[in-house]
């Protein structure tokens, strides 16, 4: 924060959710995953935690989590899969389960 205000960039004016929604939702529909491919855990690796979105086709958007056992780090304990009709649809459930939007998104107010 402090080098953003150094250079005159901050404080900034807050971001509209639907701003942010649609431009996830444009990156959905033209990219094959967001925010990284798929790493599908395998025993003995790292748990990649957090979602994936890949596009799948026109109206087939894959949401996939992951999250390690909080004991034991390496070990699975869930994994979810939920499928969107639309990259809209996709990218409101990212927003709202991996990012926790609206709120705060790294120094960056997104409001509703």
């Amino acid at each position: 924060m402090e080098q953003r205000a150094e250079l005159g960039v901050w404080p900034h004016p807050p971001l509209p959710y639907a701003d942010v929604l649609r431009h996830l939702a444009h990156l959905l529909a033209t990219e094959t995953s967001f925010p990284r491919s798929w790493i599908a855990w395998q025993a003995g690796q790292p748990v990649f935690e957090g979602g994936v979105i890949e596009r799948q086709g026109p109206h087939r958007f894959l949401y996939r989590a992951q999250r390690a056992d909080a004991i034991r780090p390496q070990v699975l304990a869930e994994t979810t899969e939920v499928l969107f009709p639309s990259a809209e649809a996709a990218a409101a459930h990212y927003l709202r389960w991996d990012l926790h939007l609206p709120g705060d998104l790294d120094g960056w107010k997104v409001v509703a």
